[in-house]
């Protein structure tokens, strides 16, 4: 009943508020003129010069014509007044309303590019403005970011299943066997399945609060060195040279085994993006703020517009490395739980990067 009814909008409700103001005001002013009036000019002119009964009717009567056509005069003028001054007051407010009405369609339709400009005079449409604005940014990125952790998710999980899909019908076919080597090289590329969808769902864990850290008193030299120790194959076959300075055993309240990971998480970009006879080195101190791991290698470096974004799930400052872009979202989720920091730095393209964690004695 009611959904083909045109409804009256907020510019409308605005000038007829006013106008309502206006009428209620000149009618109680006439209320008062016309019930007070005559009296007290009467009165008045009693008090001044006493005249006959017939002579004071007709100067009351005509006083009380005077005041009608007063009156009248004053609410036609007030009422176009009103009507002038509401229209122009609430144009501004009417096309500020209606741009915004505008923005937040698109940006419910999916254009998240919507953006409104901010008022000249009104602070609050200002405010407004700037908040929807900074909404639909916010909405932009996090879309721009599901679509490619959609497209890099895709990507991980093509290689892998294309393989054992490969190797599956070659075996159906024979030309294959399911011998040892076949085998082995399908459970690898199931371990990498496993190992991607356990990322994924410890980066759920850490954005949800339910990373599970085991705390305990852990030694980050025994860490580091674990952590060095399984990579050293690695590194000596890519002839990068893999150093580590501990100047004393430091410990912490952590978990060794969540530790280990953001240590062989860094050092497994470092190796990554590191050519042959480059260098990573690994450095560990203590002091009154805290403990300090440092990772720095001489690789390729990142770029300095994409540094802020490195901690963003399957974001890769280089789109052909072949990292799940998952790790450096991993490793600050459980620095972050340990109540520590991790930053991510490079002097840019050629120089290098390095990652500094502190976390509390």
């Amino acid at each position: 009943m009611t959904a083909g009814r045109r409804r009256i909008t907020l510019r409308t409700r605005l000038v007829l508020g006013n106008l309502l103001l206006v009428v209620t005001a000149l009618g109680v002013t006439w209320t008062i003129v016309a019930v007070s009036g005559p009296p007290l000019f009467r009165r008045y002119v009693e008090q001044v010069r006493p005249l006959p009964a017939d002579v004071l009717d007709r100067a009351e009567a005509a006083f009380h014509v005077v005041n009608l056509v007063e009156v009248v005069l004053a609410v036609t003028i007030a009422f176009l007044l009103t009507v002038a001054l509401s229209v122009l007051v609430t144009r501004p407010i009417g096309r500020a309303v209606a741009a915004m009405a505008a923005a937040a369609g698109r940006l419910s339709t999916g254009d998240y590019t919507a953006r409104l400009a901010t008022h000249p005079t009104i602070d609050e449409f200002t405010a407004l403005a700037t908040a929807i604005n900074s909404m639909a940014g916010t909405i932009q990125q996090t879309e721009a970011t599901r679509r490619r952790m959609l497209a890099d998710l895709a990507h991980e999980l093509r290689t892998p299943l294309a393989t054992i899909d490969g190797y599956l019908e070659a075996i159906q076919d024979g030309i294959e066997t399911a011998d040892a080597p076949t085998l082995a090289i399908l459970r690898n590329q199931v371990r990498k399945l496993t190992a991607l969808a356990g990322d994924i769902s410890a980066i759920s864990a850490a954005e949800e609060g339910r990373l599970h850290l085991a705390l305990r008193p852990t030694s980050l030299n025994t860490v580091i060195d674990d952590a060095t120790g399984a990579l050293q194959p690695a590194y000596a076959a890519k002839d990068v040279a893999l150093t580590v300075e501990a100047r004393a055993e430091v410990q912490v309240n952590g978990d060794p085994v969540r530790l280990e990971q953001v240590i062989t998480n860094l050092l497994t970009n470092a190796l990554r993006h590191t050519p042959a006879a480059g260098r990573v080195a690994v450095e560990l101190t203590a002091d009154t703020a805290g403990a300090h791991i440092r990772v720095t290698d001489t690789g390729v470096g990142i770029p300095a517009h994409h540094l802020p974004h490195v901690f963003e799930r399957f974001y890769r400052a280089h789109p052909d490395s072949h990292g799940s872009g998952i790790g450096l979202t991993i490793s600050r989720a459980v620095i972050t739980a340990h109540a520590g920091t991790i930053t991510i730095s490079s002097a840019g393209p050629g120089q290098g990067t390095t990652a500094d964690i502190t976390l509390p004695r």
